[in-house]
């Protein structure tokens, strides 16, 4: 049984071991795996990161074998997220973009029993979920990636109509008719919440020390390590959302079917086949590893 993986080592290598290395206690075959804003800002240095590292931090996969107590999960199909016990997967742990790779349990989210590729995206669009439903009226969306467009879907779905401040490109989010703005100067001053989402340092910046707010929501996607004060005397609280909140499995629900339309499916019978793939374009693609 070989082990093939995609690895960032400052370059997207394929790296082939005529064995399987199993670091942690799950050992996974992945299934479906989704690639997006997350691997292209890795492969374009956008995104720092301590290589080697296998990239893919979102998918299903089958799990093989279970080191410990957990002996329950083998054979069972999960969904994978991003958030676990050490760091943020396929991007400070080994992710899921190979044949078969070994992840802390903490990272399993829910079990299976049909699985298909649209579910590799549905704990993105929990966690997109949380942040909708962490965030006070009138919401302004910072990016226009995936997330920043899953948060502004979730809050509309419940009744909620964002807008968004995009700096860099906002097709993406433009073809849902949301409100955007490009420029900091034409921003409605005043705001319930600001959902911090991109990793555009700059981008958050201005909004930060510039608009008038009572919440800043922040994503751990957004890679956000520091916000500027506000001015003196202003009153406002921060919320960093990396556990999933109870959410509406209809919300869910409707968001995978708008995504199903746009997002296409991939598949490829060998992993060095991916690699004229990558970067992918907005908004990404879910990869069928046979």
């Amino acid at each position: 049984m070989r082990q093939k993986m995609a690895v960032f080592t400052g370059r997207l290598e394929i790296i082939e071991y005529p064995g399987v290395v199993v670091r942690e206690p799950v050992l996974l075959k992945p299934i479906y795996v989704y690639i997006g804003d997350l691997e292209r800002s890795i492969i374009e240095g956008l995104l720092p990161v301590n290589p080697p590292v296998v990239l893919g931090s979102f998918g299903v996969a089958r799990v093989i074998e279970v080191s410990g107590s957990n002996t329950e999960y083998t054979g069972r199909v999960f969904t994978v997220k991003p958030f676990g016990d050490h760091g943020l997967l396929g991007v400070e742990v080994d992710g899921l973009l190979a044949n078969y790779t070994s992840i802390h349990p903490s990272y399993l989210d829910d079990v299976l029993l049909d699985p298909k590729p649209i579910d590799s995206i549905k704990p993105l669009i929990k966690h997109s979920t949380s942040l909708a439903m962490e965030s006070l009226e009138p919401v302004l969306i910072e990016g226009c990636g995936l997330t920043g467009l899953l948060t502004g879907l979730a809050l509309r779905y419940r009744g909620v109509e964002p807008a968004y401040y995009c700096e860099q490109s906002s097709k993406l989010v433009l073809q849902y008719g949301f409100t955007i703005y490009k420029h900091i100067g034409d921003v409605v001053e005043k705001w319930g919440s600001i959902v911090l989402t991109s990793i555009n340092q700059a981008s958050k910046n201005r909004l930060a020390t510039r608009l008038d707010y009572r919440r800043l929501v922040v994503s751990p996607l957004s890679f956000t390590h520091y916000i500027p004060l506000k001015k003196r005397g202003a009153l406002y609280t921060v919320n960093i959302v990396s556990d999933v909140s109870s959410v509406e499995l209809s919300i869910i629900n409707k968001i995978s079917g708008d995504l199903a339309k746009i997002i296409r499916v991939v598949e490829v019978e060998d992993l060095k086949n991916i690699v004229g793939l990558l970067p992918p374009r907005s908004p990404g693609f879910i990869l069928s590893l046979k």
